[in-house]
């Protein structure tokens, strides 16, 4: 089991505060800021600010990871030991950006999913913030474009995704008949998926000199309306070739640039994995390879 004190630290962040934690726990007030002073005193550490809602320290941030492992590391114990005592399946909690999601990480999962009767809880962000994702403890591994993992975890390259310019049809004939000019960009209406998307700034700064989203754009943080968007002429912007294949192979869109966008894309875990997550991890990496072209390499070591 857990240590009791590591379970009211977790209990007092969950719940905002001491008193409903300590209604949770089915304890006292006085008993639950016990075992969190018990805690720090023995880490050394002060791990949470007495605020409303209370809110961990840095030092307390940092713990939450491994309280994450920890919970995950004793659901499996006890399946293993007493699967028939049991109560539902494992949940896995993973970090994944939305064009993975909408394209190879399904097909990559689904089989452990199935053997292994757990269920997902895919917290979707931006590829450029899951990572904070698994340091704050909410998942425990995700796709990310940094290369470099944090001290106890390791990185996978799982490969490159190519990303495209593109557009209907009738949206290129009505707002670029010449092609792509800096006059027509700085008019057409793109699409973004989010405020942190920065990759079609970046296509406009270096090709075109524009620069500060001096451009009308569309907002459309997912990547299946992000596509619907493109398809029914109301912008153009970059999509995921692997998703964009088979509306160009229809003549749905056209590809408006010679330029790829390619983003790298790494899988983090904890470098000590329970078996489960050693299998998940095992498949996503397998399954990028192929969908993305990615070399299968060691993980890296402890950031």
């Amino acid at each position: 089991m857990i240590d009791h004190r590591l379970l009211a630290f977790e209990a007092v962040l969950q719940e905002g505060g001491f008193e409903r934690a300590a209604r949770r726990l089915a304890l006292t007030q006085s008993a639950v800021s016990q075992r969190v002073k018990l805690l720090e005193a023995e880490l050394g550490q002060v791990l949470l600010v007495r605020s409303k809602p209370v809110r961990p320290t840095p030092a307390g941030r940092r713990l939450l990871p491994y309280l994450a492992q920890l919970r995950l590391m004793e659901a499996e114990a006890r399946r293993a030991l007493s699967p028939r005592e049991v109560d539902g399946p494992l949940r896995l909690a993973v970090g994944v950006n939305a064009d993975s999601l909408a394209t190879w990480f399904i097909g990559a999962v689904a089989e452990v999913v199935r053997d292994e009767g757990i269920v997902l809880d895919c917290v979707v962000d931006d590829q450029d913030h899951t990572h904070a994702l698994l340091a704050d403890g909410e998942v425990l591994g995700c796709v990310s474009t940094r290369a470099d993992p944090m001290r106890g975890c390791a990185a996978v390259r799982l490969g490159a995704m190519p990303y495209l310019c593109a557009g209907s049809p009738d949206f290129r004939a009505r707002w670029f008949p010449q092609g792509l000019t800096p006059a027509a960009l700085a008019r057409a209406p793109a699409i973004v998926f989010g405020h942190h998307d920065d990759m079609h700034e970046a296509f406009l700064l270096r090709h075109f000199g524009l620069d500060s989203r001096r451009y009308p754009h569309h907002v459309v943080p997912s990547s299946e309306g992000f596509m619907a968007f493109a398809l029914a002429g109301l912008g153009y912007g970059f999509v995921p070739e692997i998703q964009a294949r088979a509306h160009l192979a229809r003549g749905e869109l056209v590809d408006l640039a010679p330029e790829r966008e390619e983003v790298v894309l790494y899988w983090h875990h904890w470098q000590v994995q329970s078996p489960v997550m050693a299998r998940l991890a095992q498949a996503i990496g397998d399954a990028a390879g192929r969908a993305l072209g990615g070399e299968r390499r060691d993980p890296a070591g402890p950031g």
